[in-house]
């Protein structure tokens, strides 16, 4: 390769044979330009004799303000003063080496052994001539720039250097190479310029980190903003400060430690409360060798703060170990644990408001998001004294997405807060047509009461009326059950099976070896199908199948109950979104209601675009490509591999005989119905019905769905209504006519010993979890307690036989 104009160039020479000839050296011109170069020549060099000869093209003595030059290192250099000089001995010392001027065309130097290289002599040849004269017409210009950076200190070390370097004589007897100052001496590179230090050093004080927080003229917009940025100062110097004067109008502070200058002294600036540094000595001049390990500005206010922004997710969970832990990787301070859990506190106070203050911001926040979102119900229930007692919230978009698009079953739960005021939250949900969970109200209460429940319910009547065929969906609690009576007397109310097997449970353990005739016995379809499961849990757990019978057959058995519950069969819709609000139910009431419109505003556009009704610049799913949702497409197509084999044989009248290879059934085409009846119930056809269709030559049999809640075109009108977000606070807006204040609750006092945490509450009749004996699969003892071992065998012949706990 040829060489650049901004390296300087080396010419090698060994006994009049040019380095040139070197078998490895990739340049046209005997020059030499980076360490490959130098590495094969040094290998090259030491096979041989005689020591070989350096020539370099420009180098500059630092001594004086002229310049030096020299085509090799044996001879003496020459000073001279101007650039035509030094102009004028390049061309004298190229003509003398090289046979040619700068001023001539370059002749052919390249040996024949290189003849793969003739292209880019010829390129070389092609430069501009001005530009070679100007590369080496500015040798004092570059010198300088090789030599920024070097102090008049280093510049004398290095002339002295060279001195002494002169009267040196290697081991083969020449005379070391003369280098231009300020370069390498063995490879003529720069030094490294020198840069400054992370820390600062003063002339008088001690080197330390400095943080750039703080300067003089900054304004803060509070005292208490200026105070944190203090504090987090000190803590990235590991510093304590000590407060001086504090007040509404002067803050200032010095270091903590004797004889130390650093201050700071900061005043009021404006009407506003800001406040702004007016001095600052920012050097330490006390010792490095102290140590803080438990420094006074990492308190709580300071921490909180800190990891404020951390509790934004109100799922996301961070203990104070971690918060700890997180601090000390960060900033190399170690926390006790009292003090981050303080700090967590106030963390969570910051970001998400404290309990009192949520139940002032709520009539003013259910007055916005009835403006930000048309047709929402909200409402207030307090007592005589004017504190909150109950609260009531219901979207319009999910109102309305309800009356015309669901089917008429609403699922109802409680959940249980964390907060020290509130006690229970009311959850109401519905079903679509591709079975998603749509979460219809929300309410918050102090108790589980029947008055709760009724002026809850109450305020549900107003959102939806009384439509007809409505039904309820609940576990066996008589508040629930004496207000859904009182409230809604066309109603039908329905028990969740789950719960209903967990007050089995209670009365009767041995259920659990039984549940298969047990959930057959909940979702028959004929009354056949349920007396013969019926049969079959009297006969093994007799206490069991007699509370399911004074429960009522027709509250939870699919076969006997009067109404049309579309296959819902558990409240676990319910229980899912109390799952997912397991952490939001910490939160204070506010927060805690625009938790539920978030995650809703979420679901309907997450929902909104599957079905393609968002115009925007995304891959639009193609779940919904047909007439019929997802969710009734595997539903059927589960019934179509299951009656593959199935025959069907005519009766007349559009009526079908179809043989199951078990219990036969009539398929009535023309009223839509089958004598196993689950074509009536689901609103989906039967597998006997899917075999007729087959028969008849029908490709497809999405026309006998007989319930529209399953249409496609349905489902898209669900969601076509938008959630919007009520914003900050600060953008809130305010009604002419005052909003009454609602005070907080009187506290309840806090129950005695550790928090429970959380686990799930245990519903009306239903037993927590009991120790199972392995040996003989009782509850109520354990294996060494067991009556069926006699005491010599349990290791105690004093021990008398236990007999089983009555658990009621």
């Amino acid at each position: 390769m040829s060489s650049s104009e901004d390296k300087p160039r080396l010419y090698l020479c060994s006994g009049g044979k040019w380095a040139a000839g070197v078998d490895g050296l990739d340049y046209v011109e005997p020059t030499i330009t980076d360490d490959e170069d130098i590495s094969v020549f040094l290998q090259y060099a030491n096979g041989l004799e005689d020591p070989p000869e350096v020539y370099v093209d420009v180098y500059v003595s630092g001594e004086g303000d002229g310049a030096s030059t020299s085509n090799t290192i044996n001879e003496e250099p020459m000073y001279l003063d101007t650039e035509s000089q030094i102009q004028q001995s390049h061309e004298t010392s190229y003509r003398a080496d090289f046979g040619y001027g700068l001023s001539d065309s370059y002749p052919e130097v390249v040996p024949e052994t290189q003849q793969d290289q003739q292209q880019e002599v010829q390129e070389e040849e092609d430069e501009d001539e001005n530009e070679r004269r100007k590369f080496f017409g500015c040798a004092e210009d570059e010198a300088h720039v090789l030599n920024m950076g070097l102090s008049d200190e280093e510049d004398e070390e290095n002339e002295e250097d060279e001195e002494n370097e002169e009267d040196e004589e290697n081991e083969e007897g020449v005379e070391p190479s003369r280098l231009r100052p300020g370069l390498d001496d063995y490879f003529g590179i720069p030094p490294l310029i020198p840069t400054p230090d992370f820390s600062t050093e003063d002339s008088e004080g001690v080197p330390y980190r400095r943080s750039q927080r703080l300067s003089i003229g900054k304004v803060f917009d509070t005292k208490e903003k200026l105070i944190l940025e203090v504090g987090m100062k000190f803590i990235e110097e590991q510093f304590e400060y000590k407060t001086k004067k504090s007040c509404t109008k002067r803050y200032e502070i010095a270091c903590s430690r004797d004889h130390c200058k650093w201050s700071m002294k900061a005043k009021a600036y404006g009407g506003g409360g800001m406040f702004m540094v007016t001095d600052l000595v920012d050097v330490h001049k006390c010792s490095r060798t102290q140590l803080n390990p438990n420094p006074r500005q990492a308190n709580q206010r300071l921490l909180g703060n800190f990891f404020k922004t951390k509790f934004r997710n109100s799922r996301r969970v961070l203990t104070p170990k971690d918060m700890a832990e997180d601090f000390r990787e960060q900033y190399g301070v170690t926390i006790p644990y009292a003090t981050a859990r303080r700090a967590r506190w106030k963390a969570i106070t910051l970001i998400r408001g404290s309990q009192a203050e949520s139940f002032t911001r709520l009539p003013m926040y259910l007055y916005n998001l009835e403006r930000a979102n048309p047709g929402t119900i909200t409402s207030i229930r307090t007592d005589s004294s004017g504190r909150f007692a109950e609260c009531f919230v219901a979207l319009g978009v999910a109102i309305h997405t309800f009356l015309q698009n669901l089917r008429p079953v609403l699922i109802i739960d409680v959940a249980h807060l964390k907060g020290e005021y509130l006690g229970t939250m009311f959850l109401v949900v519905a079903m679509d047509g591709n079975n998603n969970i749509v979460p219809f109200a929300l309410g918050v209460g102090r108790s589980e009461t029947a008055d709760e429940w009724t002026w809850f319910l109450n305020k549900l009547k107003t959102c939806i009326g009384e439509p007809r065929g409505l039904v309820f969906m609940s576990d066996r609690a008589a508040s629930i059950n004496a207000a859904i009576t009182a409230i809604f007397p066309n109603a039908h109310h329905a028990l969740c099976c789950r719960h209903l097997v967990m007050n089995v449970r209670s009365r009767a353990p041995r259920i659990k070896k039984f549940k298969t005739p047990y959930w057959r016995a909940c979702k028959a379809y004929t009354t056949r199908v349920f007396d013969r499961m019926m049969n079959l849990l009297q006969a093994v757990v007799p206490e069991g199948a007699q509370l399911m019978q004074e429960v009522g057959v027709e509250r939870w058995s699919r076969a006997h109950f009067p109404g049309q519950r579309f296959n819902i069969m558990t409240s676990n819709s319910a229980e899912s979104i109390n799952a997912l609000s397991k952490c939001a139910r910490k939160l204070p009431i506010v927060g805690l209601m625009e938790y539920f419109r978030g995650f809703q505003q979420e679901w309907y556009f997450i929902r909104r675009r599957k079905g393609g009704l968002e115009n925007i610049n995304i891959l639009v799913l193609q779940e919904l490509n047909h007439q019929l949702t997802e969710w009734a497409q595997k539903k059927i197509h589960k019934r179509i591999v299951k009656s593959a084999t199935w025959t069907a044989h005519g009766i007349g009248y559009d009526k079908w005989e179809v043989r199951d290879y078990g219990y036969n059934a009539e398929v009535d085409m023309q009223h839509r119905n089958c004598t196993c009846l689950k074509w009536q119930v689901s609103g989906l056809p039967c597998g006997h019905a899917i075999t007729v269709a087959k028969r008849l030559g029908k490709n497809d049999v999405f026309y006998l769905v007989t319930q529209p809640y399953y249409m496609a075109e349905l489902y898209k009108a669900t969601y076509h209504g938008v959630i919007r977000p009520v914003g900050p606070a600060e953008t809130w807006h305010y009604p002419q006519n005052p909003i009454p204040t609602v005070h907080p609750p009187l506290i309840i006092k806090r129950p005695v010993g550790r928090p429970k945490g959380n686990k799930r509450r245990p519903s009306r009749g239903e037993s927590r979890s009991h120790q199972k004996c392995p040996r003989c699969e009782e509850y109520g003892h354990i294996s060494s307690q067991c009556p069926w071992i006699p005491s010599s065998a349990r290791g105690s012949s004093q021990l008398e036989p236990i007999g089983t706990v009555d658990l009621n």
